[in-house]
């Protein structure tokens, strides 16, 4: 019989290349975790490493290593930036259109300077404070999933447009992350409630 070799990766890393009783006995010692990825030749994508080993029984380090703190941060912080991801295509578009509004119901030319002043101050008011939240949670939800350095992740927020697609592949992480720890995922995250 072919003996498999499993990749396994943490982080975007390669960690080393198990195979499969290898791997159990290095998920056992803690050396490799249930939540790292898995990929061998012939794998269509990387798999939680919890799924390849899933005949095997949960070693006690595991548990600690991710405990339902750590899960119940990764869903709430998902949560919150995907919230703040549709937030910002909502703002964008209630802005720009209330903006046509404000300019149309001014009677002058003054008027219309004046409250075009205004709302663009509330405006980047807004923006500012916004971003600011969203970025705590980017910085949050990289710091629960140990992506590598968390401020990394909030630097990468500053790059316009380019972040959001930095947003969506902490997302899929974090998906990937919860859904190997047993958790739901719908289209706004996990729910934080329902995990013990």
């Amino acid at each position: 019989m072919h003996q498999i070799n499993y990749q396994i990766s943490r982080g975007g890393q390669t960690i080393g290349t198990y195979d499969l009783e290898a791997l159990r006995a290095a998920v056992q010692s803690g050396q490799v975790l249930l939540t790292d990825f898995a990929w061998a030749p012939g794998m269509p994508e990387w798999k939680a490493v919890s799924i390849i080993v899933a005949g095997a029984p949960m070693p006690p380090s595991q548990n600690s290593a991710v405990s339902s703190e750590r899960v119940r941060a990764v869903a709430e912080n998902q949560r919150g930036m995907i919230y703040c991801l549709l937030f910002s295509f909502l703002v964008a578009i209630v802005f720009c259109g209330f903006g046509g509004i404000v300019g149309v119901a001014a009677r002058d030319a003054g008027s219309q300077r004046m409250a075009t002043l205004i709302l663009g101050i509330l405006y980047w008011v807004f923006v500012f404070a916004f971003f600011v939240f969203w970025c705590i949670k980017v910085y949050k939800l990289a710091d629960a999933l140990q992506a590598g350095p968390a401020a990394l992740w909030v630097v990468a927020m500053f790059a316009p447009c380019i972040n959001y697609i930095f947003v969506l592949f902490l997302s899929q992480k974090a998906t990937s992350f919860l859904q190997a720890n047993g958790v739901k995922v719908g289209f706004f995250g996990a729910d934080p409630g329902k995990i013990p």
